[in-house]
């Protein structure tokens, strides 16, 4: 190998150095950007999360509080019911019907 042929294949490894240098730090780069965007990520699922719970928390409760609603229609409709059967059998003047 001649001193010109080694210069210039020098030259060349430097510039494939050099590049790739710059290619590590811009996968750099984009490697720390990544980070930011995952731990983001990971806060805002935190919170949805945090959230998600919450809604289901509530669906139960506002669930029971039908059940309970309806429950409680029930009885009121039943004490209806009983009610109409009493005036139904002592009439409406409160005398007794003879049926």
């Amino acid at each position: 190998m001649t001193k010109d042929e080694i210069i210039k294949e020098n030259e060349e490894l430097q510039l494939r150095y050099a590049k790739a240098i710059n290619t590590i730090s811009i996968l750099e780069r984009k490697l720390e950007k990544l980070k930011k965007e995952n731990k983001r990520l990971r806060n805002e699922n935190r919170k949805l999360k945090r959230q998600n719970r919450v809604l289901r928390r509530a669906m139960e409760i506002v669930e029971q509080m039908n059940k309970e609603e309806l429950d409680f229609k029930r009885v009121i409709q039943l004490l209806k019911n009983r009610d109409r059967k009493r005036e139904d059998s002592w009439g409406r003047n409160g005398v007794k019907n003879s049926s």
